[in-house]
């Protein structure tokens, strides 16, 4: 679990994000950023029933990408929204790994 201070979880703060931000595409995910001037980054999750219906899938999806971004070094003073595509279900948990490392070196 990320810390409460890391954690996007206002619709403002994604409305924002969604207006604002810029966006980079991986294989299996969609990175969209913007600066928030803080100390530290924030991240929020979208994991849409486009992926799966089944909620559990979904969560445990969300569980991966988290700790997938734990294992990363974040930049400071960015708030960013990782959107998981389709096609994230059927891939290893090493492999969106590695997606989230190359699509966060920003």
């Amino acid at each position: 679990m990320l810390p409460k201070k890391n954690r996007l979880k206002k619709k403002k703060e994604f409305e924002a994000i969604f207006e604002n931000g810029r966006t980079i595409k991986g294989k299996n995910i969609i990175v969209k950023y913007l600066g928030n001037g803080l100390e530290y980054a924030k991240v929020g999750f979208i994991v849409s029933k486009k992926v799966s219906k089944k909620a559990v899938e979904r969560n445990k999806i969300k569980r991966q990408l988290r700790e997938a971004v734990k294992q990363t070094d974040l930049k400071r003073g960015l708030s960013i929204i990782i959107i998981a595509l389709s096609s994230i279900k059927d891939v290893p948990y090493s492999e969106i790994e590695s997606d989230i490392k190359k699509t966060l070196k920003l």
